[in-house]
């Protein structure tokens, strides 16, 4: 019967002490360990030994427990309205018609062709003949290779040719 007594006194958790908590800690021991000792749980440990964590423990629980309307998100992220204005405002006109809507055409503006139309005329590149610059070619002379248009033209015998 006393063996009985010893053991239920011995598993009986002792009574909060912050001080005894806070140096038990101190050496070493974890939020668990201490949590046995005392006959609760870790989380409630740490809450009682870290400020912070019971902080942000308490801001967690309290938007947890906040009622939030269907569809609306727990943290405001909207945009405020001049926002949503200015975005509107860059939108272009959409000016398609029915059947262009169904089949899913682009409204022309944000279409490759109006990109293109919009941005600066490139120089116009000019491509120049070879020049001659020692004097290799005479002036009316042919030379192998050069694609002189009226050159390959087909005689009276095949169809499509001169007359």
């Amino acid at each position: 019967m006393k063996h009985q007594q010893t053991d239920a006194m011995a598993s009986r958790p002792m009574a909060w002490d912050l001080d005894l908590a806070g140096r038990m800690r101190g050496s070493g021991m974890k939020f668990n360990q201490i949590a046995v000792v005392f006959g609760l749980s870790p989380d409630t440990v740490h809450c009682r030994l870290d400020p912070d964590y019971r902080r942000k423990r308490a801001h967690a629980k309290l938007a947890r427990c906040q009622p939030v309307a269907h569809g609306f998100r727990r943290y405001d992220d909207r945009v405020t309205r001049a926002e949503f204005a200015a975005r509107l405002a860059e939108l272009p006109n959409d000016d398609r018609d029915l059947t262009a809507r169904v089949l899913g055409d682009p409204v022309f503006a944000r279409s490759a062709a109006a990109k293109v139309a919009a941005q600066p005329p490139a120089a116009v590149t000019i491509t120049l003949p070879r020049l001659s610059i020692l004097g290799d070619r005479i002036a009316g002379e042919k030379i192998p290779g050069d694609k002189i248009l009226g050159d390959n033209i087909a005689g009276d015998n095949i169809a499509g040719g001169r007359r």
